[in-house]
């Protein structure tokens, strides 16, 4: 494929200074690619609110200064926190990513550096980096995640044109396993009526826990209004004419954010909690225990079992008020910190641990229960297994 590149300079990398991610644990970000040469057929970043100029699979935006600009900026970061290298709207190890070779030199800046880092790709383009990434794994941290839904080539081919095939992505996910490196599967989209099928997640996930992966994250088809949704129900008329009226009904809400009719995901999304059970549908809490400071890594870890509880049929009313007020002492030492720059994490780490130690912060919790819990996570930093739903 012809492709045409435009090289622009990246101004900064993303820094959460308020709470952190927690679907994709995360502090910073960053992506060294703008659109993407995988032409799937479904990629939500086709959509008019991204507003990404030019042809979506031929117009590359290349950041090329992106090595130099972590060397700047990364001395300066003052909270600890994992670095997401990924994009809604883009893919870090497209093919354009062979002859630029941007993301080796990137890997060999952060070996010297602490910060955990995940990668989200569909690329085994990533295999070439393997010994780097090892590397700054040893030293802090690395999280892959590769997206696969499909087990049928044929499929990829048709939805997924230019990315890596099924068997390399398995290929891919064995490989950085056996070098000891953390792997999650990005199991999204299933496509309605074509790879949802109750059998195809049992193969999926049956595959999956046979390779070992850390944790899954399965989730739907959406279709935004626009450009998105013309160019894959162009496919659907094209390759799948027999479901042409069927995602017509499914998608007929044309809702901004592109979900499907509420009947249908809540009967997918009861699937996937029967299915993925095997599976953490989070990612867990040892693969960022100690790569956030402790007051971040305390949100997140509540966050999620706020999720894992609801998937349970848990009622969780008191967790999630424990959860909001403890998130409004967090934005306003959060705001506090970010006003004073001579503070550092330790610093709002040891403020929390002051709280806790002299008994205050069950005024913020207000949950015996829920106290003890943290106690037990903070300061004898055990680890919550997020498949026994208690703490190791």
């Amino acid at each position: 494929m012809i492709i045409n590149k435009h090289y622009k300079n990246l101004q900064s990398i993303s820094k959460n200074t308020k709470l952190v991610h927690t679907y994709f644990p995360s502090k910073y970000g960053f992506s060294p690619y703008q659109a993407c040469q995988h032409g799937c057929k479904y990629c939500d970043g086709r959509a008019e609110k991204y507003y990404v100029e030019g042809d979506f699979e031929r117009d590359i935006v290349i950041r090329e200064n992106i090595p130099k600009l972590l060397q700047e900026q990364l001395p300066k970061l003052r909270e600890r926190g994992t670095i997401s290298i990924s994009s809604g709207v883009s893919d870090p190890y497209q093919p354009v990513e062979a002859q630029e070779r941007i993301m080796p030199q990137v890997a060999e800046i952060l070996t010297t550096y602490s910060h955990s880092v995940s990668i989200m790709t569909k690329s085994s383009l990533i295999l070439r980096d393997i010994d780097l990434w090892e590397k700054v794994h040893q030293k802090s941290g690395v999280i892959l995640m590769i997206s696969l839904t499909f087990l049928d080539d044929k499929l990829r081919q048709i939805f997924e044109p230019q990315a890596s095939s099924v068997k390399k992505r398995l290929e891919t996910i064995k490989a950085f396993k056996e070098r000891g490196i953390y792997v999650g599967v990005l199991a999204m989209p299933f496509i309605p009526y074509i790879s949802d099928s109750r059998e195809g997640l049992l193969a999926l996930v049956d595959k999956l826990a046979e390779l070992e992966v850390d944790f899954v994250l399965p989730g739907g088809l959406t279709l935004r209004p626009g450009r998105q949704k013309d160019i894959f129900m162009s496919i659907i008329k094209d390759k799948f004419p027999q479901y042409l009226n069927a995602f017509k009904n499914l998608y007929r809400e044309n809702r901004q954010s592109g979900l499907a009719i509420s009947s249908y995901r809540d009967r997918l999304n009861r699937e996937f909690n029967q299915i993925f059970s095997k599976l953490p549908m989070a990612v867990p809490h040892y693969l960022y225990q100690d790569q956030f400071p402790i007051y971040d890594e305390l949100y997140i870890l509540l966050e999620h079992m706020k999720e894992l509880y609801s998937k349970k049929g848990v009622n969780t009313t008191n967790l999630e008020g424990a959860l909001q007020r403890y998130t409004r002492w967090l934005l306003a030492e959060k705001k506090n910190f970010n006003r004073r720059r001579n503070l550092r994490d330790f610093d709002l780490e040891q403020k929390l641990l002051f709280l806790i130690h002299g008994g205050e912060f069950a005024n913020i919790i207000k949950n015996d229960k829920l106290i003890n819990f943290i106690k037990g996570v903070i300061l004898e930093r055990r680890t919550f297994d997020y498949l026994k739903l208690k703490l190791d």
